[in-house]
Protein backbone atom coordinates (compact mmCIF):
# COMPACT_ATOMS: atom_id res chain seq x y z
CA UNK A 1 0.00 0.00 0.00
CA UNK A 2 1.58 3.11 -0.99
CA UNK A 3 1.41 6.19 0.98
CA UNK A 4 1.06 9.68 0.11
CA UNK A 5 2.20 12.51 2.42
CA UNK A 6 0.41 15.70 2.71
CA UNK A 7 4.20 17.26 2.98
CA UNK A 8 5.16 17.19 -0.35
CA UNK A 9 4.18 13.55 -1.81
CA UNK A 10 2.83 13.15 -5.41
CA UNK A 11 2.79 15.36 -8.27
CA UNK A 12 2.42 18.82 -7.32
CA UNK A 13 4.09 18.33 -4.33
CA UNK A 14 6.57 21.01 -2.78
CA UNK A 15 10.09 21.30 -3.24
CA UNK A 16 11.98 18.31 -1.78
CA UNK A 17 16.02 16.55 -1.25
CA UNK A 18 16.87 14.38 0.28
CA UNK A 19 20.21 14.79 2.40
CA UNK A 20 22.20 12.01 3.55
CA UNK A 21 22.55 11.49 7.58
CA UNK A 22 23.10 8.86 10.24
CA UNK A 23 20.25 8.04 12.24
CA UNK A 24 21.58 8.14 16.53
CA UNK A 25 19.11 5.60 17.15
CA UNK A 26 19.78 3.01 14.43
CA UNK A 27 23.44 4.36 13.94
CA UNK A 28 25.39 3.11 10.72
CA UNK A 29 27.68 5.07 8.34
CA UNK A 30 27.02 8.77 6.85
CA UNK A 31 24.25 8.37 4.20
CA UNK A 32 22.49 4.79 5.82
CA UNK A 33 19.36 7.62 6.36
CA UNK A 34 18.42 9.82 4.99
CA UNK A 35 16.42 13.25 6.01
CA UNK A 36 14.11 14.79 3.38
CA UNK A 37 13.22 18.16 3.77
CA UNK A 38 10.67 19.43 1.60
CA UNK A 39 8.76 22.78 1.52
CA UNK A 40 5.16 23.76 0.87
CA UNK A 41 3.60 27.10 0.65
CA UNK A 42 6.16 28.88 2.71
CA UNK A 43 6.60 25.75 5.58
CA UNK A 44 9.14 23.82 5.32
CA UNK A 45 9.51 20.28 6.43
CA UNK A 46 12.12 17.48 8.15
CA UNK A 47 11.00 14.03 7.45
CA UNK A 48 13.81 11.57 8.61
CA UNK A 49 13.94 8.38 7.24
CA UNK A 50 11.48 9.21 4.50
CA UNK A 51 8.56 7.61 6.02
CA UNK A 52 6.35 10.15 7.04
CA UNK A 53 6.09 9.25 10.74
CA UNK A 54 7.38 11.88 12.19
CA UNK A 55 7.70 14.93 10.56
CA UNK A 56 8.84 18.18 12.16
CA UNK A 57 7.74 21.72 10.27
CA UNK A 58 8.91 24.62 10.86
CA UNK A 59 7.01 27.91 9.60
CA UNK A 60 8.78 30.80 7.61
CA UNK A 61 9.95 32.50 11.05
CA UNK A 62 11.36 28.84 12.27
CA UNK A 63 12.91 28.74 9.26
CA UNK A 64 14.83 31.73 8.56
CA UNK A 65 16.20 31.09 12.97
CA UNK A 66 17.80 27.55 11.86
CA UNK A 67 19.43 28.78 8.75
CA UNK A 68 20.98 31.89 11.15
CA UNK A 69 21.84 29.31 13.56
CA UNK A 70 23.42 27.15 10.62
CA UNK A 71 24.73 29.94 8.81
CA UNK A 72 26.52 30.93 12.30
CA UNK A 73 28.40 27.58 13.05
CA UNK A 74 29.26 27.06 9.23
CA UNK A 75 29.28 30.52 7.66
CA UNK A 76 28.03 31.25 3.94
CA UNK A 77 30.27 30.80 1.46
CA UNK A 78 29.51 33.89 -1.10
CA UNK A 79 27.91 35.96 1.71
CA UNK A 80 29.77 39.06 3.12
CA UNK A 81 31.69 38.97 6.00
CA UNK A 82 31.21 35.37 6.61
CA UNK A 83 33.80 32.43 7.41
CA UNK A 84 35.08 30.15 5.38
Amino acid sequence: METQHSYGGGSGGGRRKAIPATCGLHRGPVGFANLMVSERGGTVMFDPHVTGACVISLDEEGARMLRDLLTGWFGCAGCSGSRQ
